[in-house]
């Protein structure tokens, strides 16, 4: 079996999901002095006239690593372009084990070698191409052992058999995710999937390298043994948080680098700090949103809060409207930098709803749904995710099964969704931001996000040392759920709402009767009339029925503050209600006279 590579020296410090910016490799008995920690003379000469090398760290590869290149991995694997630096002596057997190495472990398309004064001495491009195709001279034997025909394995040989030369053949440090079933393979830092359609392009190699007959299902059930026989990932913590240079347990404010066991998917694009950092453009964005509120202020911070440490299980989703203009969008980005865009999806309530559109969703920490003003259903699929209950998933060429999606949901939206469901189940969990200033065109930044990127390591630190508490910030979500202009933004999109804000509950049932739509001239006691009267005055033609309007009329009242929440009793007259006017003759004034 081939064991796990190892990091190269600065491996881990790589920066992931970039394969097209160069990747610097200082190689030879003198690189580490060349380095020495960035400030060797040799290292800032060639950097200091590239700024993107000068922003990077490179990888070395002293005499220590040159002794063992065949255990280290020096890039990551998608990277496409790799500079080589000669420090000291370099042999050329020891340039072919690197050349090897980058063949068999990247994707590496450009690369080439440099004296110390950056001099380009030769181009390798073509000779490690040459490597991947079998064809060179250069460690003609252990090329031919990762490409070539395994004596070992025939068409007779069984399944699991190939299965397991296949992993072998792959190179790759593997592992399964339960569940998805989907193949991951470790990079040094990260576990990338890897996809359905490469894995069969590569299960088709490895049979004709080995010259073995294949068919298509001799491909599924070689890919399926290899699954079955793969280690299991465990899921990552929902206590940690992944940054580029380590893990941060949110409970504990423990630092530790990351680790291969902690079966890592994706991580925020920065690095961890536990020291303050200046923060001035977030800082302008949520003084700008929050408009002198200080309340709100915190209620804007415990949502990105929330999102940072993935409170999934606080059962609460987010929804943010607005004008054009006045920082939504924002809001959505610098929440996706705060989980990283591979731990983002995008998706639509639909989609929620059905066992086919949640495929999407599987493994990520938030799910963004943009523009679902007229989505006008029950928000069954978003109450189940939000709620922590399995839900079932149909993915394509794949067997359906169930999972809990571990994801917070933000809608971004001009105007507020309109749901059918006036049960509660929706309201409960529904926290709203309204975000009502528009910036003016002369004040606009184009390059604001940019900006708030590069800041975004101080804004994961102000948000751990804000919510030092986290029920702190759940208490400042259920402070927004229950503000004034989250009553209001319902009140626009849901006429039960507005209707509502015409009453009172009382601790005794002896307020208004319920009625229904054959009484006439009951408006000033019966609440149906009432409400039929207020329907026609406003134009309203998704009047609800009687039982409907029973139902939602307890939500309503209960979204207006009422207590005690909204009963009822049977007497000779009907159902007796403990609902009030607030002003009955500005009710008749406005709607029936």
């Amino acid at each position: 079996m081939t064991k796990p590579l190892k990091n190269a020296p600065n491996m881990a410090k790589q920066k992931m999901g970039e394969p097209y910016s160069a990747l610097t490799i200082l190689a030879g008995s003198n690189a580490w002095q060349a380095w020495n920690k960035g400030n060797g003379t040799e290292w800032l000469l060639i950097a200091e006239n590239d700024s993107e090398r000068r922003n990077a760290v490179p990888v070395i590869l002293g005499e220590a690593q040159l002794k063992q290149i065949s255990q280290y991995r020096l890039a990551p694997k998608d990277k496409k372009m790799i500079d080589i630096f000669q420090y000291g002596e370099l042999s050329s057997d020891q340039l072919d084990e690197i050349c090897l190495n980058l063949a068999k472990h990247t994707e590496a398309q450009t690369v080439a070698l440099y004296n110390s004064i950056g001099d380009r001495m030769e181009d390798l491009s073509g000779y490690i191409e040459r490597m991947r195709k079998g064809d060179t001279v250069a460690n003609e034997q252990e090329v031919r052992g990762w490409l070539n025909r395994d004596e070992t394995i025939k068409d007779s040989s069984a399944t699991s058999e190939k299965a397991k030369a296949f992993k072998q053949w792959l190179g790759l440090d593997l592992a399964l995710q339960r569940g998805s079933r989907e193949i991951y393979a470790y990079d040094g830092n990260l576990w990338q999937q890897v996809d359905d359609e490469t894995l069969e392009e590569k299960a088709v190699k490895f049979f004709e390298v080995n010259q073995l007959l294949y068919s298509d299902v001799s491909v599924l059930r070689l890919i399926n043994t290899l699954k079955i026989q793969l280690p299991k990932m465990i899921e990552s913590s929902s206590s940690l948080i992944y940054f580029r240079n380590g893990t941060l347990n949110r409970n504990t404010l423990l630092f530790e680098p990351i680790k291969r066991e902690d079966f890592v998917t994706s991580c925020l694009n920065c690095d961890y700090s536990d020291q303050p950092q200046p923060t001035p453009h977030f800082n302008h964005w949520l003084e700008f949103v929050a408009n002198g509120n200080e309340q709100k202020k915190t209620n804007i911070l415990a949502a990105l809060y929330a999102v940072l440490t993935n409170r999934y299980d606080w059962q609460l989703f987010f929804e943010i409207t607005g004008d054009g203009g006045s920082g939504k969008s924002v809001f959505a980005k610098i929440a996706t930098m705060l989980v990283g865009s591979n731990s983002t999806a995008q998706g639509r309530l639909e989609d929620m709803d059905d066992p086919k559109g949640r495929e999407n969703f599987i493994n990520k920490n938030l799910i963004i749904s943009s523009e679902q003003s007229r989505y006008g259903g029950d928000g069954a699929g978003l109450k189940s995710i939000t709620g922590g209950d399995p839900v079932s998933i149909n993915p394509k060429y794949r067997k359906p099964f169930d999972t809990v999606i571990q994801s917070l949901v933000m809608i971004v939206n001009n105007e507020a969704t309109r749901f059918t469901e006036r049960c509660g189940g929706i309201d409960r969990r529904r926290v709203i931001y309204c975000f009502d200033r528009v910036v003016p065109d002369e004040q606009r930044d184009p390059d604001l996000l940019a900006k708030i990127e590069q800041e975004i390591s101080g804004v994961v630190y102000q948000l751990m040392q804000r919510f030092k508490d986290p029920m702190d910030a759940k208490r400042a979500l259920y402070n927004q759920q229950g503000s004034e202009e989250a009553l209001e933004v319902k009140s626009q999109t849901d006429h039960i709402t507005e209707f509502c804000g015409y009453f009172f509950t009382s601790e005794q049932c002896n307020g208004l009767f319920v009625g229904n739509a054959g009484m006439f001239r009951a408006e000033r006691t019966h609440l149906y009339p009432a409400y039929l009267a207020f329907t026609r005055a406003g134009g309203i033609k998704s009047e609800l029925s009687l039982n409907n309007f029973a139902i939602s009329l307890k939500q309503g009242l209960k979204q207006h503050g009422n207590k005690p929440d909204y009963a009822k009793k049977r007497t000779k007259s009907g159902f007796r209600t403990n609902v009030h006017f607030k002003d009955v003759e500005e009710f008749i004034k406005s709607f029936i006279k």
